[in-house]
């Protein structure tokens, strides 16, 4: 049985003991007939749709911030609005792209949007033999949708605005630095198109997004309750997978001296605790917005209870950061916390796999990743 920190448990143990059932069991109200009816419609009002809109917003505010940069680049406030925009995309991403159904995997927006994992290094090759060439015809959005995905989303835009020492470098406006620009600029516009796309792919008008919420035998995709609950419970269970296992653990390494930060999503500008901690929070959100106790057998109510207090502590594990979490776990004294983070995600994941699954009669099978 998986590790899995409890309610109950003392802090020092939190992250070794198993579930104590016993003792951590607590009165929940009676489910409904149905313990997943309405989870759809829940979790799309409540969750998707304002994240998806909170995206859109996020995207088209850093485009609105390029342009300004790229006309006076030596300009030290424009640099900050843009670094600042690019932040807040970075935690409405997370808080959608966890999302691996519809509209995000349509036309292949997900790796559009955000190319990683990219353990080969596929995005900084592309970039540099992109910058080098220095192509017009390139930056216009129907040709950079042509692209390979590595260099159209918010990593390879991270890489044209801090690759390289790029802020100093974009500030002398040398040609080569003026199409570094261009290209932020035209990619910033690629992922406001993006976030439209997903955007709309939820809204009112939205086939996909109707059979979500209301599913029904003649549904090409989602024909019972039970078919809308998978979904929501296996991006879940995906998206604690991700978090640990490809976002966090192969940039750990052993211990300190093994710990390799170019590894970690979005370090190059510095954003990896705030995207990391921001993913935590949507997932916490996600939760509350699934309203999953409602649905849980009499005396089960721990189960949601334990999910909610492990994905806040994560939150607070990087909010203890003194550094980039790049150098941090590098630090013996800083790497205890992303350890402990490490830890806490495993046991989330293992709560949703093994009780709260279970509880609501789902069959996760296979999660998102499997076959990649």
């Amino acid at each position: 049985m998986s590790t899995v920190v409890t309610r109950c448990a003392p802090r020092a143990w939190r992250a070794v003991l198993p579930l104590l059932l016993a003792g951590c069991a607590a009165t929940a109200p009676h489910p409904p007939a149905d313990p997943i009816a309405g989870l759809g419609a829940r979790v799309l009002e409540n969750y998707i749709r304002p994240h998806a809109r909170e995206l859109a917003a996020s995207t088209a505010q850093l485009q609105a911030a390029v342009g300004p940069y790229c006309a006076q680049p030596a300009d030290a406030a424009r640099r900050r609005s843009v670094e600042a925009r690019m932040a807040d995309v970075a935690a409405a991403w997370a808080g959608v792209e966890f999302l691996r159904f519809g509209p995000l995997v349509e036309q292949n927006r997900l790796e559009q949007f955000f190319f990683w994992p990219d353990p080969r290094g596929v995005m900084p090759r592309q970039m540099r033999t992109l910058l080098a060439a220095a192509d017009p015809a390139l930056l216009e959005a129907a040709s950079l949708r042509q692209q390979s995905v590595a260099v159209q989303g918010l990593p390879a835009l991270e890489y044209a605005l801090h690759a390289d020492d790029a802020s100093r470098a974009i500030a002398q406006g040398t040609p080569a630095a003026r199409y570094r620009c261009a290209f932020a600029a035209a990619g910033s516009g690629n992922l406001a198109r993006l976030a439209v796309e997903i955007d709309a792919g939820w809204g009112p008008q939205s086939g996909f997004a109707a059979g979500f919420a209301r599913p029904d035998p003649g549904h090409d995709i989602y024909r019972s309750g039970a078919e809308v609950a998978t979904e929501v419970l296996k991006a879940l269970s995906t998206a604690l997978h991700v978090a640990r296992d490809q976002k966090l653990a192969p940039a750990l390494g052993d211990d300190a001296a093994t710990a390799r930060g170019t590894l970690l999503p979005l370090y190059r500008s510095g954003l990896t605790a705030r995207y990391l901690a921001a993913g935590a929070a949507a997932l916490e959100q996600f939760r509350a917005a699934a309203r999953f106790d409602a649905g849980l057998p009499a005396g089960s109510g721990w189960i949601d209870a334990n999910l909610r207090d492990e994905l806040r502590r994560v939150q607070e594990d990087f909010d203890t950061l003194q550094r980039p979490v790049d150098q941090a776990i590098a630090d013996e004294d800083q790497r205890d916390a992303i350890v402990h983070a490490v830890l806490l995600l495993a046991n989330a994941r293992a709560i949703v796999d093994e009780y709260l699954a279970p509880a609501l009669g789902v069959n996760l099978g296979f999660n998102a990743l499997d076959g990649d």
